[in-house]
């Protein structure tokens, strides 16, 4: 719940309020022992290593050199998954 909380950007009295049998307490005591920048860029290195080590990564070359085209796509305003992900179309 905490990492859907801190991924929403929603904030925890806000998603307690949509989650029933939690407390805004908790989920902000959860959040601050467990959740820290150090640990968020671990997982996100541990994530990423995982990705390089899919056959279908590797079939996409070495990981030394990437390419864009600079295609420009609007994307709505406010949405989580803008700054990450671009839908193929």
């Amino acid at each position: 719940m905490t990492a859907f909380v801190k991924g929403t950007n929603m904030g925890p009295y806000e998603a307690a309020r949509h989650i029933p049998g939690v407390s805004g307490h908790e989920l902000s005591y959860t959040a601050n022992r467990h959740f820290s920048i150090v640990l968020l860029n671990e997982a996100i290195t541990d994530l990423l290593n995982a990705h390089a080590r899919l056959d279908i990564s590797q079939t996409w070359g070495d990981g030394t050199a990437v390419a864009a085209d600079g295609t420009h796509m609007d994307t709505y305003l406010d949405n989580l998954l803008s700054e990450t992900s671009v839908p193929n179309g």
